[in-house]
């Protein structure tokens, strides 16, 4: 093992302590990750809905594009109703709390 190649390396230079994110940033940034979730299940249940109509006036051929954008923006809107209903509970059960 050669020990001399490893003196190239420089050691990792650390500023000073990270600083933690502050409440309104975790908050912004837990907003912006909802608010791009819903978008993008809206934007699945647009495609779906754009495809059946397509279909419907044959300019799609293929049945299997149509029934895989289904079943995907069908499965993203339950998975985002099972997670709206947890928030929910959750709140309700926080609310049931005594303190």
């Amino acid at each position: 093992m050669d020990v001399q190649s490893l003196s190239q390396f420089s050691p990792i230079q650390t500023t000073g302590v990270s600083k933690a994110p502050t409440p309104a940033q975790v908050t912004k940034d837990f907003g912006a990750y909802l608010s791009d979730a819903l978008n993008e299940v809206n934007q699945a249940q647009v495609e779906s809905a754009i495809l059946g109509d397509k279909f419907a006036a044959g300019q799609i051929d293929s049945i299997d594009q149509v029934m895989v954008a289904n079943l995907k923006a069908t499965n993203m809107l339950q998975m985002t109703l099972q997670v709206r209903n947890k928030v929910i509970e959750s709140y309700q059960e926080i609310m049931r709390m005594s303190i």
